[in-house]
């Protein structure tokens, strides 16, 4: 019975896919609205966290985190992969992880500092080149080192905040180093996916000078500051 029910509820998503493209017809599809989830319910746990009821925000935080894997998992089952899907997902997993990261750190030293300072240099970096790249039309595509990158920290939030709001506190130092190493790990696997996409970058923008060497695209800075 629970398997005909998920059957007709992804046959009724695909019949609902718009047929149209453009930017209000992708931010409405199901996957999507999903994404956009995501962003307020960090907003409702860190309220809740900071409310006094941390467990609860916990508890909502790790739900945010779920649809992580929720939005790219209909997407491809519905067919309603989009570009913009890709951009949200992109912002939303940058605000969550910065969110709980930075928390964890400025608010209760689970981490030393440059943990954050280097997270938030790769993304930064990550973040300028895909705008360089996108100005000239070009993409990056996310790749599985970015992907790992992001699982690793997600699944390093649990324990590190099990530890932070003092569930099981017999197994706290075990968690501890394994919310810490998970983290580590994450922010490892983000600077080898870095240095891909910087790949990609410089091959993009070899191709974008040859373009212009041979007269072929339009005198053009790039897009503006």
């Amino acid at each position: 019975m629970a398997l005909d029910v998920r059957r007709w509820l992804l046959q009724r998503l695909r019949m609902a896919a718009p047929r149209r493209p453009g930017f209000v017809a992708d931010l409405s599809t199901a996957p999507n609205l999903i994404t956009l989830s995501r962003i307020l319910l960090v907003v409702v746990a860190a309220g809740l966290f900071f409310g006094g009821h941390r467990r609860l925000g916990v508890v909502l935080g790790a739900v945010a985190g779920w649809t992580d894997y929720l939005d790219g998992w209909l997407a491809r089952r519905t067919g309603q992969v989009t570009r913009l899907g890709e951009i949200l997902d992109q912002f939303c997993d940058f605000f969550f992880e910065s969110v709980v990261l930075y928390v964890a750190i400025a608010k209760f030293n689970f981490l030393p500092l440059w943990v954050m300072i280097a997270y938030l240099a790769r993304e930064m970096w990550v973040t300028t080149i895909r705008r360089f790249m996108a100005g000239h039309q070009l993409n990056i595509a996310s790749n599985l080192l970015g992907k790992m990158k992001t699982n690793f920290m997600l699944w390093g939030m649990i324990p590190t905040y099990v530890v932070i709001v003092g569930v099981l506190p017999s197994l706290a130092p075990r968690l501890t180093y394994l919310g810490q190493g998970s983290i580590l790990v994450g922010i490892a696997f983000g600077y080898w996916s870095a240095a891909d996409y910087t790949r990609q970058m410089i091959a993009g923008y070899d191709r974008i000078a040859a373009a212009r060497a041979a007269g072929t695209e339009a005198a053009s800075d790039g897009p503006a500051s």
